[in-house]
């Protein structure tokens, strides 16, 4: 495969990534809101502890499609730096899922 090739086919996933992980977390985003409207006017009560892991489980979700679409951003770029910046890409790549993945676990229990 070619270099030109290479590049294009990285810069397609990424973009397709970009797209998608805006799209799933603007629906989260919506659906957030729309629970938090409904439990502010009392359409919605006496379901606090369900509701809070429903909203934690659509932060986690928003949270991991926008990491994805900007981790493989960042992993296209990571291939064109030298060796100490791709480790440190590594470290905090995992650093940043695992605060994800941390945060939201503990506030949805």
């Amino acid at each position: 495969m070619s270099k030109k090739s290479e590049t294009t086919t990285n810069y397609s996933v990424v973009k397709t990534t970009a797209f998608w992980g805006i799209i799933i977390s603007g629906i989260a985003g919506i659906i957030t809101f729309v629970i938090q409207c409904l439990v502010k006017w009392n359409v919605i009560s006496g379901a606090g502890s369900v509701l809070g892991t429903v909203i934690g489980v659509l932060n986690l979700i928003a949270n991991l499609a926008l990491f994805v679409s900007v981790f493989l951003a960042a992993y296209a770029h990571s291939k064109s730096v030298g060796k100490s910046l791709r480790v440190l890409f590594w470290i905090f790549a995992v650093l940043a899922l695992l605060s994800i993945l941390g945060f939201n676990l503990l506030s949805m229990f």
